[in-house]
This record gives structure tokens, sequence and C-alpha cells, in this order.
């Protein structure tokens, strides 16, 4: 899946590449402030802190009806969840006072800025790519006592959330995607819980008083390493022919699930047309 595990940590490499972006603008920034001009270190901290408020501010906007209902979630960062055009917005906003204290230090900065992107984008064009990785042909038996194999399809697409008890950002998001799944029955939803038996599983949705169609007990966690998952949460958008699509590593957003839902269920929209 599109996840790199280091060391003992796991990164979707979204986040990954957003990191050592960040990363490889601050410090040729705080190079460039100790070598050609000290007033470019204060530059970069008010780019790097306006650039991230952008970058929230303008993916909460963009869904804000959402962010309505639950307006403490504005706040939840590492759900993901940001936007290029805000970052460019917060980038420009912070570029302005320097501009007009010297217009000399633009070139610096904007190197500092390209440092940034090609790292960024450097590792998104090495990592970024999931593959076709189709879906598994074993059979898993389900808590209420059904078979299932992620490779019947039948035309329908599929999301998949490999999940934990132990796993505090697996509980947190786990009421949210039950009633996602319970919204969208055009989408088949299956959450497979890793590595747990069946009795502990079904007790602890019980005592949360969640109520899944389709759950899994994979007690081998067959499925995280069929799909190389290096980490918990991690939720899989299927195509219709069982092959992958998406992947997302960690705690998810309900605007991030609702795009993903949006673009496997496409081919559908696209037949009832």
């Amino acid at each position: 899946m599109n996840a790199v595990s280091i060391g003992p940590l796991a990164f979707d490499v979204e986040r990954l590449a957003a990191i050592l972006g960040i990363g490889a603008f601050v410090a040729l920034a705080s190079l460039l402030s100790s070598r050609v001009d000290s007033r470019l270190g204060p530059w970069s901290t008010m780019t790097l802190v306006l650039g991230l408020i952008g970058a929230r501010a303008g993916h909460v906007l963009a869904h804000w009806e959402s962010f309505l209902a639950e307006p403490w979630r504005i706040l939840a960062f590492w759900q993901g969840g940001f936007s290029a055009t805000g970052t460019l917005a917060g980038i420009l906003i912070a570029a302005v006072p320097l501009l007009r204290r010297s217009s000399r230090l633009m070139p610096w900065a904007a190197g500092s800025l390209a440092a940034g992107a090609v790292a960024w984008f450097s590792i998104l064009a090495l990592l970024g790519s999931n593959g076709a990785i189709a879906a598994p042909d074993t059979r898993l038996a389900t808590l209420d006592g059904r078979s299932i194999a992620l490779s019947e399809r039948d035309g329908r697409p599929l999301v998949v959330n490999l999940w934990a008890s132990w796993c505090p950002p697996c509980r947190r998001e786990m009421p949210m995607m039950a009633e996602m799944a319970r919204r969208h029955p055009q989408i088949d939803f299956v959450f497979a819980n890793q590595g747990e038996a069946q009795e502990r599983v079904a007790d602890y949705l019980a005592d949360a008083g969640l109520a899944i169609d389709t759950v899994i007990a994979d007690r081998t966690s067959l499925l995280s390493r069929h799909y190389k998952a290096p980490g918990l949460p991690a939720t899989l958008f299927i195509h219709p022919d069982g092959t992958l699509a998406a992947s997302h590593l960690g705690e998810i957003s309900r605007e991030t699930l609702s795009e993903q839902i949006k673009r496997i269920a496409a081919p559908l929209a696209e037949k009832d047309i």
C-alpha cells in the first residue's frame, strides 16, 4: 500500500513527503539565514505557520457543511485534510513583508521554497504508487458465520478497514466509518480486525455499541500482509474489478473517506447514465 515503515514508525507516503518537504525548506532557509541575511529566519517561520494555517483553512472551507456538524474536527489535523490552494495563499501572504523590506532576498526565499517542493514531489514520485494489487482469493470467516473472499466483487466497489481493538485511532474512527457504511449501501464495507480472536472482537463491538454488518476476525493478519500495511488503522479502497484504487494509513477523516468513496463509485454512476 501507499505507506512507508521507518523503524517503529509508519507513515502514509503523502504525509512523509510533506514532512520531508517542510524539513528541506526549513533546513535551507535556516542555512541561508545564517549565511545570507538573518531576516530569512523569521520569514521562513512565518511562511511555515501561515502555509499550514492556509492549507487547513482551505480544506475546512471546501467541506464546511461537514465541519459545521462537528466544529471540533477543524483542529483534528492528524486526520489529514489540507488544501494546496490554501497553502499557496499562506505562502504568498508571508512573502509580502519580505518583499517590502528587501526585494533582493526574494530569490533566496524562492530557492528555499523550491527545495521543499522538490523534496516533496520527489518522494511522491518515488513512493507514491499503490499499484493495481488484486484482492486475495482466500475466504475469510465473518463474525455472523458467513465466508467471504474480497476478490468476489460482483461489480461492487469495496472499502476495507484494517483495525484492532487496542488501537486508539481505530476506535476513534470506527463509529464514523460504520455510519458511512450505512449511508452508502451501493458500496461494500468490510471491517477486518487484525490479529485478535473472534471472541475478543465480538466483545469489543458489543461493549462499544457498534452495529456493523460485515466484520472479519483476521487472526493471522493475512490482509495486512497481502496489502503490505505497516500499521493500523489502514483503509483500502477497491475497484469493482477487485484491484486496489487507493489506500490511507492512519485515522481517516469523513471528508477523505467521502472523496475516495466517490472515486470508486464513479464506474457505477457511469453505468446508470
